[in-house]
C-alpha cells in the first residue's frame, strides 16, 4: 500500500529492494512488535521527520478508500439499513453459526495462514539467491508471541482500512447476484489492480516494461487466489469483517514468519512474489476441492448489502 511504501522508502531509502523487503527492514528494530506494524511505522516516521506528516496523512486516505466507499455506497443505495448491515458485520461470527463452530473456523483459519507463511519461508530458503535469505529474529516460542501475533493482525493498516470495503461490502453484494467463486474472482481482481499505485517502483519502470508487467500480473494473481481462501473462511463464519481483517493482517506477516530476501533486482523480486503465491495456490486448491464454487456459503444464505441478512 502507499503508506507502507512511503514509510519504508523514507525510513531506509533502499529502492534496490522490493517494497515488502524494504518494509521489513524499516520495522526490524530491537523494540519489538511496535516497529513492525503499519500504524506505528507511520507514527515513527512523523516523529523522525515531522515535515512528512501531511504525506503520511494523505497516504492513510488511500488504504481507507475502500472502507469509505463502502459506507457511502451502502448509505446511498440502501439507506440507513444498508449502513446498519455493514456495521453488524463487525463480528466474529453470525448468530446462526454459533460460538463452537465459529471458534473451530477461526482456529482452522489461523493454522492455514500460519502454514502458508511458513511455507513461503521454506520456499524462500530454497529458491532465494545464495546468501540472500535470512530469518528475522521472531521468538515464536516466547510467551509474548501470541500477543504479538494478535496485535499484528488488528494493527495492520491494510486489514483495518480495506476489508470493510472488499469483503464487508463488495463480496456479499456480489454473492447475492452470482456464484461465490465468480464474486470472489471479481473482488480479487479489483483488490489486486487497486494496489498498483502502491508499487511506484514498478510503475516508473524500475524493472523494465516486461519485468513490470510480470510483477503486476503475479500481484493480481496472488490477490485473486488469496481471495478464494479468504472467501471460504468469511462464509464459514456467516460473514465476518473481523475475520477478513485478521486474514489480511496475517497475509501481510507483520511478525515476519516468512523471513526475507535481501537482494535487489528483478530476479529476487520475482522469486519473492512466487514464493508468496505458491502456498496460497495450494490452500486455494484444497478449498475448491472441499467446497466447490460455493466456497463455504450455505444455500439460502442472505449475505446482502441491504437492510437485512
Amino acid at each position: 500500500m502507499v503508506l507502507r511504501d512511503l514509510a519504508c522508502n523514507r525510513a531506509r531509502g533502499r529502492r534496490d529492494l522490493p517494497v515488502e523487503r524494504r518494509c521489513q527492514e524499516a520495522g526490524s528494530g530491537n523494540s519489538g512488535l511496535e516497529e513492525r506494524t503499519d500504524f506505528v511505522s507511520a507514527g515513527r516516521l512523523v516523529v523522525l521527520e515531522p515535515q512528512s506528516w501531511l504525506g503520511v496523512f494523505l497516504s492513510i486516505l488511500q488504504p481507507l478508500s475502500p472502507d469509505i466507499a463502502a459506507f457511502v455506497v451502502a448509505a446511498l443505495a440502501f439507506g440507513l439499513g444498508g449502513v446498519v448491515v455493514l456495521v453488524r458485520r463487525y463480528r466474529f461470527w453470525s448468530a446462526g453459526v454459533g460460538w463452537r463452530k465459529g471458534l473451530r473456523v477461526w482456529g482452522l483459519m489461523l493454522i492455514t495462514f500460519l502454514a502458508m507463511s511458513l511455507g513461503t519461508a521454506g520456499l524462500n530458503y530454497i529458491f532465494a539467491p545464495q546468501g540472500s535469505f535470512e530469518w528475522v529474529n521472531t521468538p515464536v516460542f516466547s510467551w509474548w508471541f501470541p500477543l504479538a501475533l494478535l496485535a499484528s493482525i488488528f494493527l495492520d493498516i491494510g486489514g483495518v482500512t480495506e476489508e470493510t470495503g472488499w469483503r464487508g461490502f463488495a463480496l456479499p453484494l456480489l454473492q447475492a447476484r452470482m456464484t461465490p467463486l465468480a464474486a470472489t474472482l471479481i473482488v480479487g481482481l479489483m483488490w489486486g489492480v487497486w494496489h498498483f499505485p502502491a508499487r511506484p517502483d514498478i510503475l516508473l519502470g524500475a524493472y523494465g516494461l516486461w519485468g513490470g508487467a510480470l510483477l503486476l500480473t503475479i500481484l493480481v494473481l496472488r490477490f485473486s487466489v488469496l481471495s478464494i481462501v479468504m472467501t471460504y473462511f468469511y462464509n464459514r463464519v456467516g460473514g465476518s469483517t473481523f475475520i477478513a481483517i485478521s486474514m489480511h493482517g496475517l497475509h501481510n506477516d507483520s511478525v515476519f514468519l516468512q523471513g526475507r530476501i535481501n537482494a535487489g533486482g528483478l530476479g529476487p523480486y520475482v522469486v519473492s512474489e512466487l514464493t508468496l503465491l505458491a502456498p496460497i495456490v495450494v490452500a486455494a486448491c484444497i478449498v475448491l476441492f472441499i467446497s466447490g464454487h460455493r466456497l463455504g456459503l450455505d444455500k439460502g444464505a442472505g449475505h446482502v448489502a441491504g437492510g437485512h441478512e
